[in-house]
């Protein structure tokens, strides 16, 4: 501008001093511009180097990275070595028989009086035939007791048959009390004396 003092009234100095602040807003906006393309790219690329953005999502501006290099080495080998893998090819038999039978591969006929089997011939029985037998038949061949036999052989104590005949809870403590005895609680008091003190309340 080739002075210090500022002339609010010269309109050509004015213009040349907004023009020239443009200038410097632009060229500042611009660095910083750059300066935070540069921080993302360096984030991106450490990103990917660590292995947390896989290689197919790098940047372009990764493809001549060292990493990026030997990346791409290490996937043409492998296609390479996969183009060489043979896969085996299934050999499926053309004649079978209705009942999967494969046929033998030393090409022998079969024999004129081979029969197949008949469809109501089934190889293995059904488990019912063998599961469900009737109650009637082990009681006679002995393997179970019939109903009065049983409850002749089962014992049970007649002080049991009067717990299960009782009508209210105070018959059945009293006789659960007789038929077990009185337990002992933690305090020393036993559970009869603990049960007639909840039952006064």
């Amino acid at each position: 501008m080739g002075s210090n003092c500022v002339s609010l009234t010269d309109r050509d100095y004015m213009q040349k001093l907004q023009q020239r602040i443009l200038i410097e807003y632009a060229n500042s906006a611009e660095k910083r511009i750059r300066s935070r393309e540069m921080n993302e790219m360096e984030r991106v690329k450490n990103l990917v180097l660590t292995g947390k953005v896989p290689f197919a999502n790098a940047p372009p501006e990764m493809y001549d990275h060292p990493v990026m290099v030997i990346e791409r080495y290490c996937q043409k080998l492998i296609a390479e070595r996969r183009a060489k893998i043979k896969v085996p090819k299934v050999n499926i038999p053309n004649h079978l028989y209705w009942d999967d039978t494969i046929d033998p591969p030393s090409g022998l006929s079969i024999e004129n009086g081979h029969m197949f089997r008949d469809a109501a011939d089934r190889i293995c029985k059904p488990p019912d035939r063998f599961i469900l037998v009737e109650d009637e038949e082990d009681v006679e061949l002995g393997y179970m007791l019939t109903t009065a036999d049983f409850e002749t052989f089962r014992y049970e104590d007649p002080q049991i048959k009067e717990l299960r005949e009782c009508q209210n809870v105070e018959e059945l403590y009293r006789l659960s009390d007789e038929v077990i005895g009185d337990l002992k609680t933690g305090d020393g008091r036993s559970e009869g004396e603990t049960r007639g003190k909840l039952l006064s309340r």
